[in-house]
Formats: structure tokens, C-alpha cells, sequence
């Protein structure tokens, strides 16, 4: 019974494991992923620390900027509770607070016509050329796999599945006695490799293109 036991147990154990491991978004510790920024040409680094059956830790660097977002593993998919302020936003600074989250952010299973939707309501302060404005925000983002694309970048010539995603934000901006409504729509595309994860973006203004993939 004991070997029994302690099989199940293993099996249980990377059953939970590949959760956090997923095909199209790997989670492995020691690998670096480096990617360009077109808007202005920088480069940014994505690496994972803390990976357990339960979660993981993404670290995004940018020059002297480093971002660190916990991450959760269900069967679902794989779920960032806290919202992260891209890194393409440039000249923005923002100290938000997330009140809630709903949605799974990269689902389980990815195929062509898979989709999903995850949303957030923030609140905080948003900083921008000298100005400072209180914001309260409802982001939600619904995704689709559109296809099966070939997509060459400076990393090289993958086959990779198109992700739309199309953004909502609702809200406002109070600066002093000022309120501003908030109201737009921003789409965007992603290419996800198996076994390398995001390879581009393309936002409205730019893209983003792997570089390099340490192994």
C-alpha cells in the first residue's frame, strides 16, 4: 500500500505542477525572455521566480523599472489576480489598487476559436506630465484565438496561434473638484509559440517582438 501511496501522491503532485506549466505561456524558472519595444526601440526582460504547484512569480524589467506580479494556477487556466499597467504606457505613472478580479487570464486549454475574458476594477492615482488625478477604473478584456499564423522576429520563425483581444475601460479622472469620464475601446493582437510562449504584440502605435529566449 505504501508504494501505492506515494505514486498517487506523485501523480497528484504533476498533476498540480502542469498546471502552472502551460504550452503556449511556460513558467520556468532560469529561463529569460527579452523583448523590443518599437515605440522607442527599448527592451524589456520576463523572468519567473517562486514557481510552485500554486502559483509563480513574474518579474517584468525595464531598465531600472522591475514589476512583480503573483500568479495563481487552477485548472481554469493560469490567473493574475492584481492588475499590472503595461509596460507600452509610457510616461503614465500609476499607484492602482485592485478592489477585484474576475476571469482566468491565460486559459488551460488554447486552440484556434478558444475564448475567455477576465476584468478588474482598480482604483489610485495616475500621474502624467506633471499632473496628478485620482482614477477609479472597471478594465475588461474579452480574447479570441483567431488562427494558426507563421511569425518571423528577431528570435527566429515560429508557428504561432493569433490572439484579439479587445479592451474596455470604464471610469473617471477627478483632478481637484474636476471629474472626467472614462470611456474607451483599445484591440490588440498577441502571437504565442508552444513551448516559447508570447513571441509579438502589435498595440495601437507599436509592437512588441521576442529578441532572445534563455534557456
Amino acid at each position: 500500500m505504501r508504494p501505492l501511496l506515494v505514486t498517487s501522491i506523485l501523480m497528484l503532485a504533476a498533476l498540480a505542477w502542469a498546471q502552472c506549466d502551460h504550452p503556449f505561456f511556460p513558467v520556468r524558472e532560469g529561463w529569460v525572455w527579452s523583448y523590443r519595444l518599437s515605440v522607442d526601440n527599448s527592451t524589456y526582460t520576463v523572468s519567473f521566480t517562486n514557481v510552485s504547484a500554486r502559483g509563480f512569480t513574474q518579474r517584468q524589467t525595464l531598465k531600472d523599472i522591475v514589476i512583480e506580479s503573483r500568479w495563481s494556477c487552477e485548472s481554469s487556466g493560469l490567473i493574475q489576480p492584481e492588475y499590472i499597467q503595461p509596460l507600452n504606457n509610457r510616461g503614465v505613472q500609476m499607484n492602482l489598487k485592485t478592489r477585484k478580479a474576475d476571469g482566468v487570464t491565460i486559459p488551460q486549454v488554447m486552440q484556434v476559436g478558444t475564448t475567455w475574458s477576465y476584468s478588474y476594477e482598480v482604483s489610485g492615482e495616475m500621474k502624467q506630465q506633471g499632473m496628478t488625478m485620482q482614477i477609479e477604473q472597471s478594465i475588461s478584456t474579452t480574447n479570441k484565438v483567431l488562427g494558426q499564423e507563421s511569425v518571423t522576429v528577431p528570435a527566429g520563425h515560429f508557428t504561432a496561434l493569433k490572439v484579439e483581444s479587445t479592451t474596455t475601460i470604464r471610469g473617471s479622472m477627478k483632478m481637484g473638484e474636476h471629474s472626467i469620464p472614462l470611456s474607451t475601446t483599445l484591440k490588440t493582437y498577441a502571437w504565442y509559440a508552444q513551448g516559447v510562449g508570447l513571441v509579438k504584440s502589435q498595440f495601437e502605435g507599436g509592437t512588441t517582438e521576442l529578441l532572445s529566449l534563455k534557456r
